[in-house]
C-alpha cells in the first residue's frame, strides 16, 4: 500500500506541470471565445468608419486612369462669362458643339438641366434646345455615348425638361453615409443600381465599351430596404480640390479643365480625343458642389466631380473593396484576444503592455496593407477593442492570481518561521542538556580506566576505549550543532587577531599525526613564509582540523595528505590535498550544504554529521574569503581556503547559509518574508 501511495504521488507531481498548463490554455481560450462573442454582436460602426478613413486618406491610392478628364465649371468660367452656375442653356449649347469637334471616347453630363431651366427659361428655347439636342445625338451616331447625369430626390428621379429628357439618363448621386454606418455624411460607397437600373458610373463605363456583360462590381452588395445594389469604391490620385492653401496636388489627380476654355477653342483636342469626359459644376460658391470624404470633412474642399470620376474609375477597373467575411473577422478577433490572454498570464504586465501596443500597431499595418494593395476591407474595430480588453481584463485577473499566492506564501512563510524558531529552541535544549551526562560519562569512563586497567582483561578495556571514541564522537555532534544553532541565529562574532596562519596550520597538523600514523598515512607540510593576518584564531582552527580530519578519513593507507600556504596576489590559500575517493560532480554540487555526505561506500563506514564543510564554508566567507575545491572521482581531492589580507569590519552573509533545508532563513531572508 505504502509502495502505491508513492507512486500515486510521484505520478501527481509529474503531471503537475501538464496541469497547469491545461488549465492556462483552457482559461485563455474560454476567455478569448467569450469576449469575441460580446465584440462580434456589437457594431462599433464609429470606430469602423473612422479606421476606414484612415486606411484611406493614409494608404497607397491607386493612379488616376488619365484617360478620365473633367471639364469643370468653376470659378474662372463664371467670372469670364459673367453668369451663376449651372449657366444658361446657351452655354451649354455652344459647349457641347464645341466638344463633338474634339472626339471624345464618351461623355457624361453631371449638370442639372431643371436649374438650368429655373434660372434661364428665356434662353431655354428651341433653337439652343434642339442644337444641344441635334450636336449629342450626332456624337452618338458616331459611336460617342453620351449619358446624362439626373437628381435624385424623395419622390425618385428627377428629370430634365422635355426634348432633353429624351437623351439618355442615369440616376447620378453622391451617397453619403447619413443614416447607415457611421451616420457621418461621409461619402464612403457609390450606388451601381437602384431598381434595377444601372447608375449614372455603371451606365456611361458601359456604354463606353466596359461592363459590356452588365457584372457589378468587385465587392458588390445588395441592399433590399432600398433594392439597390452598391459598393465601396477606390479613391483615386488626390481628391481634394487643386489649389486651396495647404491642399497636396501630387500629379496623380484626373486633367481638370475649364469650361469656358474648352467653348473657347483653348483646350487642345489632344486633350480630349478618346478620352472620358465628364462635365460638372466645381465653384466655391456653391456647398452642394463639394463632399465630405475620409480626406478631409472640411467644407470646400472636397469637389464632387472629382468623387464622380474616382468612382467611375473604380468601375472601370473593377476596383471595388471587398469585404472579409464574417468568419474572418471572427477569427481574427478570436486569434489576437488569445494571444493577449496567453501574454499576460505568462508574461509581466509591462511585457504584456508592450505585446499589446505592438500587436495593435502590426495589426492597423496590416489592414492598411490589405486595403492599399489587395483592397480588402478587414474590420479592425473588434480586433483591436479586443487586443485592449483583453490585456485590461487579464492583468486585473493575474494581479488577483499574483496575490492569491503572495498570500499563500506569507501563510507558509509564518508556519516555517514559528518552525525554525521551535527548531532552534530544540536544538538548545537538547544539545545542553546532552553535554552533561555524556561529560559524566566520558569521565566515569576515564576514572574507571585509570583506577580498574590493571584489573581489567583486553576485551574489557577495548569495550571502555570505545565508550570514550563514541563520547568523543557524540561531543563533536554536540559542538557541530551548537555552532549551526549560533549561524542560523547569527550569533557568531568573529575575535579578530594578527596572527601568522602557519602557526596555526603547524598546531593542527602536530594534533593529527598521532591518528595519521595509526592509519598509515603520510602528512607532509609546505608553508611559505607569511606575514600576519586578522583572523578568528578558534574558527579557523576550526575549519583547518575539519578538512585535516576529512582528508585522514577518506584517504587509504599509505597515501599521502599534503598541507600548503602561500600568498596569492591579495589573498592567503591554504590548500589540503589527499590522495582518497575523490568527488563526482554531483557530489560536488551539494558538498557545502548541511547534513550532506556523499553515498558510497567508503562514506558508508565513516562516522560523520554532514555539517563540517557547511560550516567550514560559513566561517571563512564571515572573513570575506572563499573556499574552492578541486577534485575527480577515484584520484583524490584539493580543498583550498582564501583568506583576504585585508578582510573588511562586517560579517557577510554567506552565499550557501540557506541551502540544504527549509528551515534555514537567514537574517535577510526573514526580514522580507515578515514584510511580504
Amino acid at each position: 500500500m505504502f509502495v502505491w501511495t508513492r507512486i500515486f504521488k510521484s505520478l501527481r507531481r509529474s503531471l503537475r506541470p501538464l496541469t497547469q498548463v491545461w488549465e492556462k490554455t483552457t482559461l485563455v481560450l474560454l476567455g478569448a471565445l467569450t469576449l469575441t462573442a460580446i465584440l462580434i454582436g456589437l457594431d462599433f460602426n464609429f470606430l469602423e468608419a473612422n479606421l476606414y478613413d484612415l486606411r484611406v486618406s493614409r494608404g497607397a491610392q491607386f493612379k488616376a486612369d488619365p484617360k478620365i478628364v473633367i471639364v469643370a465649371i468653376d470659378d474662372v468660367t463664371l467670372k469670364v462669362l459673367d453668369e451663376f452656375a449651372p449657366l444658361g442653356l446657351d452655354e451649354h449649347t455652344r459647349f457641347i458643339e464645341a466638344l463633338e469637334r474634339l472626339g471624345p471616347r464618351a461623355v457624361g453630363y453631371l449638370v442639372d438641366f431643371t436649374r438650368v431651366h429655373e434660372g434661364d427659361q428665356v434662353a431655354f428655347e428651341p433653337d439652343y434646345i434642339n442644337r444641344f439636342v441635334e450636336s449629342v445625338k450626332r456624337m452618338e451616331v458616331r459611336g460617342i455615348p453620351f449619358i446624362l447625369g439626373t437628381p435624385f430626390d424623395v419622390t425618385g428621379e428627377v428629370v430634365p425638361p422635355y426634348p432633353i429628357s429624351t437623351l439618355k439618363h442615369s440616376i447620378a448621386v453622391i451617397h453619403k453615409d447619413g443614416n447607415v454606418f457611421a451616420e457621418d455624411k461621409v461619402t464612403r460607397r457609390a450606388l451601381l443600381r437602384l431598381y434595377g437600373l444601372p447608375s449614372f458610373h455603371l451606365a456611361l463605363s458601359q456604354a463606353a465599351g466596359w461592363n459590356k456583360n452588365a457584372e457589378l462590381t468587385r465587392g458588390s452588395f445588395y441592399v433590399p430596404e432600398v433594392d439597390g445594389d452598391y459598393f465601396f469604391f477606390r479613391y483615386h490620385g488626390n481628391t481634394k480640390f487643386p489649389g486651396v492653401p495647404g491642399m497636396p496636388a501630387p500629379g496623380t489627380n484626373y486633367p481638370i479643365y475649364s469650361f469656358v476654355d474648352l467653348m473657347e477653342g483653348k483646350v487642345p483636342s489632344s486633350a480630349i480625343r478618346d478620352k472620358v469626359v465628364l462635365v460638372g459644376t466645381m465653384s466655391k460658391d456653391d456647398s452642394g458642389d463639394y463632399a465630405l470624404t475620409p480626406y478631409s470633412s472640411a467644407p470646400f474642399t472636397n469637389p464632387k466631380l472629382l468623387v464622380h470620376a474616382a468612382i467611375l474609375d473604380s468601375i472601370i477597373h473593377n476596383e471595388g473593396v471587398v469585404r472579409a467575411p464574417s468568419w474572418i473577422n471572427w477569427f481574427v478577433t478570436f486569434a489576437v484576444t488569445s494571444f493577449v490572454f496567453f501574454w499576460v498570464l505568462t508574461f509581466t504586465p509591462l511585457q504584456g503592455l508592450f505585446a499589446t501596443l505592438s500587436l495593435s500597431f502590426f495589426f492597423l499595418v496590416f489592414s492598411l496593407v490589405l486595403y492599399s494593395e489587395y483592397s480588402i476591407w478587414l474590420r479592425s474595430s473588434q480586433p483591436l477593442l479586443g487586443i485592449f480588453l483583453a490585456y485590461y481584463l487579464g492583468v486585473p485577473y493575474r494581479l488577483i492570481r499574483e496575490y492569491k499566492k503572495r498570500w499563500d506564501y506569507q501563510r507558509k512563510n509564518e508556519v516555517l518561521l514559528q518552525v525554525e524558531e521551535l527548531k532552534t529552541n530544540f536544538l538548545q535544549l537538547v544539545t545542553h542538556d546532552l553535554k552533561t551526562p555524556v561529560a559524566r560519562i566520558q569521565g566515569l569512563t576515564e576514572v574507571l580506566i585509570k583506577k580498574a586497567g590493571e584489573r581489567l582483561v583486553d576485551r574489557d578495556r577495548e569495550t571502555l576505549g570505545h565508550i570514550l571514541s563514541s563520547t568523543d564522537e557524540l561531543n563533536r555532534f554536540i559542538s557541530s550543532i551548537l555552532e549551526l544553532n549560533k549561524v542560523e541565529s547569527d550569533r557568531i562574532q568573529l575575535n579578530r587577531e594578527s596572527k601568522d596562519i602557519n602557526q596555526i596550520i603547524e598546531k593542527s597538523v602536530e594534533g593529527f599525526k598521532a591518528k595519521a600514523r595509526s592509519l598509515q598515512i603520510q602528512m607532509t607540510s609546505n608553508l611559505e613564509p607569511l606575514f600576519p593576518i586578522k583572523i578568528d584564531v578558534v574558527l579557523i582552527s576550526k575549519v583547518l582540523n575539519n578538512l585535516i580530519d576529512n582528508a585522514l578519513k577518506y584517504s587509504p593507507a599509505g597515501s599521502e595528505v599534503v598541507i600548503e600556504s602561500k600568498e596569492l596576489d591579495d589573498w592567503v590559500e591554504i590548500s589540503v590535498k589527499d590522495q582518497g575517493i575523490g568527488l563526482s560532480e554531483d557530489e560536488k554540487i551539494s558538498l557545502f550544504t548541511r547534513f550532506y555526505r556523499a553515498k558510497n561506500e567508503k562514506t558508508a563506514e565513516v562516522a560523520g554529521t554532514g555539517l563540517g564543510l557547511y560550516l567550514t564554508k560559513y566561517f571563512i566567507e564571515a572573513h570575506h574569503g572563499r573556499v574552492e575545491v578541486e577534485s575527480h572521482y577515484g584520484q583524490g581531492s584539493t580543498f583550498k581556503i582564501l583568506l583576504p589580507l585585508q578582510p573588511g569590519d562586517e560579517i557577510p552573509t554567506p552565499g550557501l547559509a540557506d541551502q540544504g533545508s527549509v528551515f534555514n532563513l537567514d537574517k535577510r531572508t526573514k526580514e522580507a518574508k515578515t514584510h511580504v
